[in-house]
């Protein structure tokens, strides 16, 4: 988008349901990240490993945990790289056990029980502002401005349905501001299918305001977009971590084994941050160093109970469509 990336030479990318071949030496790696991000993260990693082959099947992270399941009997995946957490620990009896040295350096909330699991990145629930289209050139401070009537057609927020990130924001912002704050949201609100409708309609000034994600609003900021600026909530934001696991019975467990560490250590956490914006979980990996935005421990994160919000999500979206349907 506003970065040119290295294409890697020699290794596949796969998408929908294609079989992949594991051999020895090759570590089939199943993703949701975007092509570039793991196109970045592959080409780093054969440098370094030049006698490991990585194959990548790229699919949602809800269908790839699910083909992980269905092919519990014979897997052909290695590792799985990344997804949100509570998703991931859906699926806990289809992943491996693994105690990585790397993982003292992310907090215990991010780690699954037994290393499951790992946390790698977390995505930060952000206003993204165009300030040549918000009234008078002052973007919203909060949430709660956002229910004001002088805003309706100039929120853009994705279909939560569709998006993850975008269910975590409504849902968050629910529990913080209630129903009735949801509602007037949800009047002045255009809603699209996709997350980057949202940034990419801020960006080319479409709309004033978009609920999305910190990395995505960030990549306009980097690339020199003046007019645009990342609004952090003043009644505080929410956290979208994801993560990696191994995969039970994976053909290459070695071989995986050094991918995840690699995935995991502070110097490729940090080139992934500069390439493609991913704030790591790592706390020796101080964002606020590398870049303008500000360090996670500086931003007011509201915490939201995973269980509960997997448990929830059918009777919100319902919810949720009945005050869109209901405008």
């Amino acid at each position: 988008m506003i970065r040119n990336f290295l294409k890697l030479s020699g290794f596949l990318i796969l998408g929908g349901f294609w079989s992949v071949a594991a051999t020895a030496g090759n570590v089939v790696l199943y993703s949701s990240n975007n092509v570039e991000t793991v196109n970045a993260v592959v080409d780093q990693f054969t440098k370094r490993h030049p006698g490991i082959k990585v194959s990548v099947v790229r699919a949602g992270t809800g269908a790839l945990m699910q083909r992980i399941k269905a092919e519990a009997a014979n897997p052909l995946g290695d590792i799985f790289w990344s997804g949100g957490l509570s998703t991931i620990s859906e699926f806990r009896e289809q992943l491996a056990p693994y105690a990585s040295p790397q993982a003292v350096a992310v907090p215990a909330a991010y780690r699954g029980p037994d290393g499951l699991w790992l946390g790698t990145n977390t995505h930060v629930t952000v206003l993204m502002a165009n300030l040549r289209q918000v009234p008078n050139g002052q973007p919203p401070s909060g949430w709660a401005d956002l229910a004001d009537p002088k805003w309706k057609g100039k929120i853009v927020i994705p279909d939560p349905e569709r998006s993850s990130a975008s269910y975590v924001a409504l849902y968050g912002l629910q529990q913080l501001l209630g129903d009735a704050a949801l509602e007037k949201i949800a009047r002045n609100a255009v809603i699209v299918g996709t997350t980057s409708a949202a940034y990419e309609g801020v960006a080319k000034g479409e709309f004033a305001v978009a609920v999305t994600m910190e990395y995505a609003a960030y990549e306009y900021v980097a690339g020199g977009l003046k007019e645009v600026r990342l609004v952090y909530p003043t009644e505080g934001t929410f956290l979208s971590p994801e993560g990696m696991a191994l995969i039970k019975g994976g053909k290459n467990p070695e071989d995986a084994r050094t991918f995840y560490e690699f995935l995991a250590s502070r110097p490729a956490q940090t080139e992934i941050f500069k390439t493609a914006y991913r704030r790591p979980l790592r706390a020796d990996v101080d964002v606020s160093k590398l870049s303008d935005l500000p360090a996670l421990s500086t931003i007011k994160v509201v915490a939201l109970d995973d269980a509960r919000m997997g448990a929830d999500r059918a009777a919100f979206i319902a919810r949720w469509r009945q005050l869109v349907g209901a405008r």
